[in-house]
């Protein structure tokens, strides 16, 4: 195995900062990284000179500086879906007041790109942009599948770890097979609290041709999202998908 580069080392601090949510001090990115103190001294003031993290002179405590916000907002205008997909979303959120998301797959992970929010909604869903979930517990991941040969989605159920993030959530691989395929028959798949409780969420993939670009989904509480309106939801869900996809094509 080759040696680990300083550029590694970097990269690890980084992302232990990012995966700390609220920021953590050295000895903290000391476990998270697994590198000494001096050699974190180091690297973090790398980083501080660069702006990709800051301290707060009083707490000691690290966080992400600007310079990430900076590079994440090019990734993201970078990627053609989401110049097509905004307009979508904001109508999405008006017909059906939920939030509405715009993820992309990345391996065995959906990753939040985008969301329009209903800031009147007294009870609203919020996942922050760059948020990473696990397809197996999501509605976006299910969607995606659904898009797969049933052979194939046994194999990633069999190969990924089976996490129970709730009650609901879907370890058993029968149950989970027979949902992505309900989803394949319908078109669209619904989360039902399987990741977080109280939380449902319908979702479908977008396309580019005859490839998967990325998926949206509305989420909010689920004695909205999977009541009564449930099926004209799903609809207003798959519309929206069909819009951008043409746009994308």
């Amino acid at each position: 195995m080759a040696a680990e580069s300083s550029l590694d080392k970097a990269l690890s601090v980084l992302e232990a900062v990012a995966r700390s949510g609220g920021g953590c001090r050295l000895m903290d990115l000391s476990s998270s990284a697994g590198y000494p103190p001096a050699t974190l001294h180091r690297i973090l003031s790398q980083l501080l000179r660069r702006g990709y993290v800051r301290q707060d002179p009083d707490t000691k405590v690290y966080q992400l500086g600007l310079k990430c916000l900076d590079v994440f907002s090019r990734v993201q205008s970078d990627l053609e879906i989401t110049t097509y997909a905004r307009p979508v979303m904001r109508r999405l959120m008006e017909k059906t007041g939920e939030t509405v998301n715009l993820v992309v797959f990345d391996g065995d992970e959906a990753v939040y790109l985008d969301q329009v929010a209903n800031d009147k909604a007294l009870l609203r869903a919020f996942t922050r942009v760059g948020v990473r979930v696990p397809l197996l517990s999501s509605g976006v991941g299910k969607a995606y599948l659904s898009t797969r040969p049933e052979e194939e989605v046994v194999a990633y159920f069999r190969r990924v770890k089976k996490v129970r993030y709730t009650s609901s959530t879907l370890t058993r691989e029968e149950d989970f097979v027979s949902d992505v395929a309900l989803s394949r028959q319908r078109g669209y798949a619904v989360d039902r609290e399987e990741y977080e409780a109280g939380v449902g969420c319908v979702a479908c993939v977008v396309t580019q041709g005859s490839k998967v670009a990325g998926a949206i989904s509305i989420s909010g509480p689920s004695s909205r999202l999977l009541g009564a309106h449930a099926d004209r939801l799903a609809g207003e869900v798959l519309r929206g998908a069909a819009a951008i996809s043409k746009q994308l094509s």
